[in-house]
């Protein structure tokens, strides 16, 4: 069979998992986005430290650390459907909760803990597990579609959770979001989540020609890829990279209304990050499936270097705040795409769940940590600019542990259609 009509197959049969693993994304990524346009509002009702607020994020973001692995297992053995369609609806009905929140801190931390166990079913590699396992040819390009859904989340949800705050209070903000997102989600999810494992079994079942089928997983075993080098080396990228990234992007509201903007021309320059990370995700994913990998990833976590000098720089200018929110909406657009990809190319898809699951566990923890220490840096120094500097040297490792992480082994392709070739 050729390349071509394999690349042809891949895209006809796998465009519903695409479209439903963007949408997961755009609900996973809802709470991360919307997080800083709660923060003044928070802050002024309660009184509550900025750095106390973030807690509730690193409680999410840290018990989704330590489950990850084990989610990964899970999908493994499942598929993502039977793990992300009840996931999705869980967190759709915990989210709003955030809502009941009153002035004592505890019930905040509360909320956000029950909230952890159910965020745990809709993390990225729910989503990246389905498309992996789909798409093989083009998978670098398949990802980068699906993950759009992160971009389209950062570009709408600081505006749109600034306009439900004004509306509702940001109490009233919490369930109809929920009932918004979950109105929009969950019937594409039901419709559209599919593994590539999924398929194949179906076709099998009905007897279906083996040039239909999806491609056949292959690759190392978990506890193979745990005893490599390269595997310690891509799961530090992730952590170091999120830490740093993710200490800035949710912040990107509080950070720019620190620096004179006011809350919606903040949110209008945040949301900038959000279209240029689809264009960083779409160009990203069509060079990892056309260049050295290594060499790609590199360059590309190196950009927020720019975003970070520019803001410290220019504080207050609002043509600086843009070019720098979009330069780093471009990297942070290209940081799950190259972590997914990266994983399926080192470690192929045979146990690409719990693999990932791991990595995702520590980005999990960084994802926590992030926003929480850029926080009380503020706390601390009354401002952002020592957060956007200490940045600075972790985008520089990341970079360094990619271009470094060698060449991948030769897997066997073990497919049906593969071999007739």
């Amino acid at each position: 069979m050729s390349h071509e009509r394999l690349a042809d197959n891949e895209w006809r049969t796998g465009w519903p998992v695409i479209v439903a693993s963007l949408a997961g994304l755009m609900l996973i990524s809802f709470y991360t986005f919307s997080f800083g346009a709660f923060i003044g509002p928070i802050e002024q009702d309660t009184g509550w430290s900025r750095a106390q607020i973030s807690i509730g994020l690193s409680i999410i973001t840290i018990t989704a650390g330590i489950l990850t692995p084990a989610l990964g297992w899970v999908v493994d053995r499942l598929g993502p459907r039977r793990v992300g369609l009840p996931g999705a609806i869980s967190f759709a009905l915990t989210y709003g909760l955030l809502g009941l929140t009153t002035d004592n801190v505890w019930t905040w931390w509360g909320i956000w803990l029950l909230l952890s166990f159910t965020i745990i079913g809709i993390k990225p590699l729910v989503w990246t597990t389905a498309v992996a396992s789909t798409f093989h040819r083009n998978r670098g390009l398949a990802l980068a579609i699906a993950l759009c859904g992160n971009g389209l989340t950062q570009a709408f949800a600081p505006s749109l959770s600034n306009w439900a705050i004004g509306e509702f209070g940001w109490r009233g903000a919490y369930p109809f979001l929920a009932f918004s997102l979950g109105a929009v989600v969950i019937p594409i999810l039901f419709f559209g989540l599919h593994s590539g494992a999924d398929r194949r079994k179906r076709k099998d079942s009905q007897g279906q020609d083996a040039d239909t089928a999806a491609p056949a997983l292959y690759g190392m075993l978990a506890r193979e890829a745990f005893r490599t080098r390269r595997f310690y080396m891509l799961a530090l990228a992730a952590f170091v990279f999120t830490l740093a990234a993710i200490g800035i992007v949710p912040n990107l509201m509080p950070i720019l209304s620190s620096f004179g903007f006011g809350r919606t021309e903040a949110a209008a320059i945040a949301g900038v990050a959000g279209i240029s990370s689809i264009l960083g995700r779409i160009g990203t994913g069509w060079l990892l499936d056309r260049f050295n990998p290594n060499l790609v990833a590199g360059v590309v976590v190196l950009v927020p270097v720019v975003s970070c000098l520019l803001l410290v720089g220019n504080p207050g200018n609002a043509t600086v705040a843009i070019v720098a929110v979009a330069i780093v909406g471009v990297a942070l657009g290209s940081e799950v795409d190259v972590m997914a990809f990266m994983t399926a190319r080192q470690f192929g898809t045979r146990s690409y769940g719990t693999i990932f699951g791991v990595i995702s566990g520590l980005w999990a923890i960084a994802t926590g940590l992030g926003p929480t220490i850029a926080n009380r840096i503020y706390d601390v120094t009354g401002g952002y600019e020592l957060a956007l500097q200490l940045a600075i040297p972790c985008f520089v490792l990341t970079s360094a542990l990619l271009l470094t992480l060698g060449k991948p082994p030769e897997f066997q392709q073990s497919s049906s259609n593969e071999s007739a070739e």
